[in-house]
């Protein structure tokens, strides 16, 4: 017996059909037969009274609805608590840019408490519509949110030039922004660096946008052209051996780089215990 079974017999019970309760379920209408007629074998007895296309529970029917839905209530109830004891010592971290130094800390956290369950999204659109009730944690360029998140400067960090080693600016180590103009220049969308370049992309001719710093890596490591990465966010590029680094000389491409806390009535526990702990972190 299986728990599929029981929630199409408790359906079929309520709609008194067969082909409804299959329409329902979003299954095959033989399907659904073969489920209940394996069940009342399983069971050695019919539980269905047959009047054309409509099926009637019949007494033993009755009594095995109430144990089976009484069965799958406690189940559903146990599987909640099981859920509920996750979220309490689940801590969602949103990273609008790639940190490893807030990896590092979140690692350090983590190994002190041992039963969190850490859960770290990337967010590669910094438009985006950010739900305040989804994260406990967000860290974030310049201060787009601060007027929603309690944040504070967690410190600031350099743009990097990345080129394939097949390009002939791979020799130099710090380069003008005027000798990018032939070059295609990668972004992420949205990234704040694109901002920062305005003067230099007005008088480009080649761009190139693309969602993730994974394929703005491969697209470089491939040669389709250059981009800008932020130091926290680099080491992926560097093991890639395609890949070489080198600074502007005539631009200063910096971003400060906050952390934002979900308010303390809305925090939980371990979100208060984060909060402390990444604020001494990075003081």
């Amino acid at each position: 017996m299986e728990l599929g079974q029981i929630k199409y017999f408790i359906l079929v019970a309520r709609l008194q059909n067969m082909s409804k309760a299959a329409q329902a379920l979003g299954i095959a209408q033989p399907t659904l037969s073969r489920s209940i007629a394996s069940l009342e074998k399983e069971l050695g007895t019919l539980l269905f009274d047959r009047s054309g296309k409509k099926l009637i529970l019949n007494e033993r029917g009755k009594k095995f609805l109430e144990s089976a839905q009484s069965a799958l209530d406690e189940l559903e109830v146990a599987a909640n608590d099981a859920k509920s004891l996750v979220a309490d010592r689940t801590l969602n971290v949103g990273l609008f840019t790639m940190s490893e130094r807030l990896i590092n800390c979140l690692s350090d956290f983590a190994s002190q408490h041992t039963e969190l369950v850490l859960n770290i999204s990337l967010i590669s659109d910094a438009e985006a519509q950010i739900d305040t009730n989804e994260f406990d944690i967000l860290l974030y360029p310049q201060d787009k949110l601060r007027r929603r998140y309690k944040g504070q400067l967690a410190y600031s960090e350099k743009y990097l030039l990345a080129v394939s080693r097949d390009n002939a600016l791979a020799g130099k180590i710090t380069i003008n922004a005027a000798e990018l103009l032939p070059e295609r220049l990668i972004f992420i969308k949205h990234d704040s660096v694109y901002h920062m370049l305005l003067s230099l992309i007005n008088e480009a001719k080649k761009i190139s946008f693309c969602n993730s710093y994974e394929v703005q890596c491969q697209m470089i490591a491939s040669n389709h052209g250059v981009g800008f990465v932020p130091d926290g966010a680099a080491e992926p590029y560097r093991s890639d051996g395609r890949i070489v680094f080198m600074e502007l000389a005539d631009t200063e491409l910096t971003q400060d780089i906050y952390i934002g806390f979900k308010r303390d009535k809305y925090l939980s526990d371990y979100g208060k215990l984060a909060s402390e702990f990444i604020s001494e972190y990075f003081s």
